[in-house]
């Protein structure tokens, strides 16, 4: 039997469902998701596992217009992992009409179809009404293959992952069998709870605050249950008590939703410690973007 392997790089602009796409082929959920933005800031890889195969699915950063550093570093990674891959799935969303963000990631990955197959994913279907529209296949890349899909429901997920495990090079495993991620303990605490960070939040809160875990042992009965602390950083002192509100309640909504996550996913008890503090200007600074792991 031949094994197939290789890695497959989701691109697009910001808020289009690649995270949402990679939880649903991975069936488990193995990167946040909002509504908003930017939620996806660093790459994040979520494995297929196939009886004859395995995807390397590598989530990246929204394509778009930078405005800082950091937005910066996310569109040179998410460029990076495209250029490397050995699949590129662009995804557009059928229920907007295409923006010019659609069109400059439409330039850069007709770049990349001489070298791959770079195929067209267009998603959000469960809220498709009239047909796909016009505007949406005349940015597509000439030749390009094009799945309509929904993340959310599952709808025509199955002939994508047909035609993945087809196109795939042959090789061996990159990943055993019942490893789906490559996070480690910490990152995905930190992302967890930036994700409620994102979901409890309004305006430029969410874009401002990173999250930074500072201990991760175990708790005071020992192995059954877990002690975390984390610093959540913002860049202003007006969003410092946004983000904890009121007599703490904000900070505590927070913490409460990501216990409640955490706990499903480790199966054990977990206290969460969290900290609000200010650092100007951190999405603009190097030594700081290096710190988290953004560079």
């Amino acid at each position: 039997m031949t094994y197939r392997s290789g890695f497959v790089a989701l691109v697009g602009k910001p808020n289009v469902g690649k995270s949402t796409l990679v939880n649903h082929l991975v069936g488990r959920k193995v990167a946040i998701t909002s509504a908003k933005p930017q939620t996806t800031r660093q790459r994040m890889l979520g494995v297929l596992h196939g009886e004859d195969f395995q995807a390397v699915l590598v989530d990246t950063p929204g394509m778009m217009s930078p405005k800082s550093k950091l937005h910066r570093t996310m569109v040179g990674a998410a460029t990076q992992e495209a250029r490397s891959a050995d699949v590129v799935l662009w995804l557009v969303e059928v229920t907007h009409t295409p923006t010019q963000e659609d069109e400059v990631v439409a330039k850069f990955v007709r770049g990349l179809a001489a070298d791959r197959p770079v195929w067209t994913v267009l998603t959000k279907r469960d809220k498709l009404r009239d047909g796909v529209p016009e505007a949406c296949l005349a940015l597509l890349p000439e030749s390009s293959q094009v799945f309509t899909l929904s993340a959310k429901t599952g709808e025509g997920v199955r002939p994508l992952v047909e035609a993945l495990k087809e196109v795939l090079p042959e090789g061996p495993p990159y990943f055993p069998v019942d490893q789906v991620s490559e996070q480690n303990d910490r990152l995905w605490m930190a992302e967890v709870i930036r994700e409620k960070v994102l979901m409890s939040t309004r305006q430029e809160i969410p874009h401002s605050v990173c999250v930074t875990v500072e201990e991760l042992r175990e708790g005071k009965s020992g192995p059954e249950s877990l002690y975390g602390r984390a610093i959540l950083y913002v860049e202003l002192d007006s969003q410092k008590r946004i983000l904890i509100g009121k007599n703490g309640a904000l900070l505590k909504k927070v913490g409460e939703k990501a216990r409640k996550d955490l706990e499903a996913h480790w199966g054990k008890p977990i206290y969460l410690d969290l900290w609000v503090k200010v650092k100007e200007d951190w999405r603009d600074r190097d030594d700081w973007l290096r710190f988290l792991g953004y560079s």
